[in-house]
């Protein structure tokens, strides 16, 4: 092993898909991957642990990790997990872990941090976004898949959304099965769509107060508390240059109200805005999946907060701003998108997923190329896309 690789492999074959690492990059064939973009301190965790983090919170015991050429999950920062089959899976796993726990601070550092994420109750492995809020940072948990949302900030109770019975695609279910908590308090979430003229709204009521989400203009959506204006929520221009995260929606606050400002996030990160309010961003509808289960750990598993290929995929592509009405899932991309290219850009890794499995029809295919030229999506961005030349 070079002195130069903390993991290594060689080949007489030149086209041999080898994998590397450094203290710098993940190489993996040809594909390199800033150490930026891992998430090393829930990898460190389990190490420490002597277990290894698989797709989905998922973990098996290190010792279970062959000398031989094996499946080895590597979490990133989005909480998306990509397969890696090296050729000594036990050597890999060991350097890598290695790696996080120095990456990360030491075992004392990791340890405050697990204990931090029991606190909260949101583990290490799922991605943190935080926003600007008037009385502090506010941080938002999403796993888009998994369909679980945690918002906090000090002093605030947390918001908590989850699906228990999966995701509802029935309109006539005001609910789509969605729970929410506002710290230990039950809320009764509701979302009308009867109204013939007029876009959805979303109703969150609480014992003593209730919210109303209502669309705002073309991009945006206001927050309405007991009749009395507290937010507008706007989608957010779709990111520029090397960031890991996708952004959260920008809040303008009116609040002086510190719930406010978590109850606006919380519905920022689950529902569709602007035109598309009333809409539910998350993926994976009717399918029921247990976060932690032993049977995702060696499977990609995509939360579609990030902005790499490997962070959207089949229930969960671009934060689910593409998701038409039940959000997020193989759905594509509609009104909901980042900004001036509206959707264009949003899902797109997951319909790459879609097509590669046969989801996809060539109709449907040929029908969005054309869109996503049309509007200018080609240059840049997390996925980047050549016309076709048929």
């Amino acid at each position: 092993m070079s002195d130069e690789y903390l993991y290594t492999e060689t080949s007489r074959n030149p086209f041999a898909w080898l994998v590397r690492l450094d203290d710098r990059n993940l190489r993996i064939g040809l594909r390199w991957i800033p150490l930026d973009e891992l998430n090393f301190p829930a990898m460190a965790d389990a190490y420490l642990r002597g277990g290894w983090l698989g797709g989905g919170g998922s973990e098996r015991p290190l010792a279970h990790l062959g000398d031989a050429r094996g499946i080895v999950p590597v979490t990133r920062i989005s909480g998306s997990s990509m397969i890696v089959k090296p050729r000594r899976a036990a050597d890999f796993a060991r350097a890598l872990g290695e790696l996080a726990v120095l990456r990360s601070g030491g075992p004392e550092a990791v340890g405050r941090l697990a204990s931090q994420a029991r606190a909260v109750g949101v583990p290490l492995w799922i991605a943190r976004r935080s926003a600007h809020g008037p009385h502090g940072p506010v941080t938002v948990a999403v796993d888009r898949r998994g369909v679980r949302v945690d918002v906090w900030a000090e002093g605030a109770p947390t918001v908590r959304i989850r699906a228990p019975q999966g995701v509802s695609l029935d309109r006539k279910n005001q609910t789509r099965n969605l729970e929410m908590t506002i710290g230990d308090e039950p809320a009764a979430l509701t979302i009308d769509t009867s109204r013939l003229l007029s876009k959805n709204t979303v109703t969150v009521a609480a014992a003593n107060r209730q919210w109303e989400l209502r669309k705002h203009g073309r991009r945006g959506s206001q927050l309405v508390r007991d009749g009395q204006p507290v937010a507008v929520l706007k989608r957010p221009d779709r990111p520029t240059g090397h960031v890991p995260l996708l952004p959260l929606a920008d809040v303008e606050y009116g609040s002086t109200d510190l719930v406010d400002d978590v109850v606006a996030h919380a519905l920022a990160v689950s529902f569709g805005l602007g035109e598309s309010t009333g809409t539910v961003r998350f993926g994976g509808q009717g399918e029921l999946v247990q976060l932690g289960d032993p049977d995702l750990w060696g499977q990609p598993w995509f939360t579609g907060v990030g902005t790499g290929s490997q962070d959207s995929g089949p229930g969960a592509g671009g934060d689910g701003w593409g998701g038409g009405d039940g959000g997020g899932g193989d759905s594509g991309g509609d009104s909901g998108g980042y900004g001036s290219g509206q959707g264009a850009q949003a899902g797109t890794g997951e319909r790459k997923c879609r097509r590669e499995r046969g989801l996809v029809s060539r109709r449907e295919s040929s029908t969005y190329r054309s869109a996503t030229w049309k509007s200018g999506s080609y240059a840049g961005g997390p996925h980047t896309f050549a016309p076709s030349r048929r």
